[in-house]
C-alpha cells in the first residue's frame, strides 16, 4: 500500500462527516542527538552563569548545533536508543498494538520518529529517501496500514516566527482533516513534542518516548462552529493558560480544543532524557 501521505486535502464545514470518534495514541519519539545538543548548551550557559568553566564535552556537544540540518533530521541519540528498548519491552508486555486495537500508525519522516515508531511499535514504512519504493512496510501484524506524512513533520525554525507561525497552525488543521479522512477508528501517531503541543494546546510537551491517549472528534466543531479553525485552536489555549496544573497520569481532565477530549498518560518512560542542568 501507498506509505507516503503529503498532500493537504481542504475540508469545508459540509465535508465533514459524522462518524465514530477516533481512539488516538500520540508517541513523542526518543532522545534525538538534537535534544542531547540542546540539553548540553543549556548546562554550559548555566554553568557560564555561575562565572564557573562548563564541561569540554558539553561545548563540544553545544557547537554541534551549528550543524543546521543535522539539527533537523537528527538519529536518536544513544540515550534515546535505550529509550526505545526499554519502550518496546514495556509495551511488548502489556502485548499493547494489538491489546489497543491500532489499526493505522501514522509517522513523521524524520529520522528520531522513524527509529521511534520502528523500535516501539515494530511499524515503519519503506518510503524513504533511502528507499527505491520496491521494499515493503515493516507493520505488526495487527496494523492495517503504516503512513509517513509531512504533515506530522516538527515545528520548524521559520514557523516559530510571526511571519510564519500562522502556517504552522494551517499545517495542524490540514493534519486533522487528513486523520478524520482515513477509515481507521484506532491510530497511533509517532511524532514530535511542538507539533503536539500546538495540536492539543498545552503548555508543557511530552516527554521522550511518553504514551499519550486522546478522543478525536472534529465533527461536532463542524456541527458546532462549522469548520475547525486556526481562531478555534488559538482560543482554546488563550482560555486555559492557566488550567495546567493537573497530573493527567492520575486521570485529571483538561480543557482543550473541541474536537480533542479524554487526554490521559499511559506509558511512561523510566530512562531519563539528558539533563539540562547539573
Amino acid at each position: 500500500m501507498a506509505s507516503n501521505e503529503s498532500t493537504t486535502p481542504s475540508m469545508t464545514a459540509t465535508a465533514v462527516s459524522i462518524k465514530p470518534p477516533k481512539t488516538v495514541y500520540l508517541i513523542r519519539h526518543a532522545e534525538s542527538e538534537e535534544n542531547r545538543r540542546i540539553a548540553a548548551l543549556s548546562r554550559t550557559f548555566k554553568t557560564l552563569g555561575r562565572f564557573s568553566l562548563p564541561k569540554s564535552a558539553d561545548v563540544y556537544a553545544s557547537t554541534e548545533l551549528l550543524h543546521v540540518q543535522g539539527q533537523v533530521d537528527s538519529n536518536v541519540s544513544e540515550i534515546g536508543a535505550k529509550q526505545i528498548s526499554h519502550m518496546k519491552h514495556k509495551l511488548q508486555q502489556d502485548d499493547f498494538v494489538v491489546s489497543s486495537g491500532i489499526q493505522l500508525v501514522v509517522h513523521s519522516p524524520l529520522l528520531r520518529a522513524r527509529q521511534t515508531s520502528e523500535g516501539m511499535l515494530g511499524c515503519l514504512t519503506a518510503a524513504s529517501a533511502d528507499h527505491d519504493g520496491q521494499l515493503s512496510d515493516l507493520k505488526a501484524e495487527s496494523v492495517k496500514r503504516v503512513v509517513q506524512t509531512n504533515l506530522l513533520l516538527e515545528k520548524t525554525p521559520s514557523e516559530w516566527t510571526p511571519l510564519y507561525y500562522a502556517g504552522f497552525i494551517q499545517r495542524i488543521q490540514d493534519f486533522e482533516k487528513w486523520l478524520w479522512d482515513q477509515e481507521e477508528e484506532t491510530v497511533a501517531l509517532v511524532g514530535h513534542s511542538q507539533f503536539f503541543k500546538a495540536m492539543l494546546g498545552l503548555n508543557f510537551k511530552f516527554g521522550n518516548c511518553e504514551v499519550w491517549k486522546v478522543t478525536f472528534d472534529p465533527s461536532k466543531v463542524a456541527k458546532e462552529s462549522g469548520v475547525v479553525s486556526a481562531t478555534t485552536i488559538d482560543a482554546a489555549q488563550d482560555e486555559k493558560k492557566e488550567d495546567f496544573t493537573a497530573n493527567l497520569s492520575h486521570g485529571n481532565e483538561w480543557k482543550l480544543p473541541p474536537q480533542w477530549t479524554n487526554l490521559e498518560k499511559k506509558y511512561t518512560c523510566d530512562v531519563a532524557s539528558s539533563s539540562k542542568t547539573i
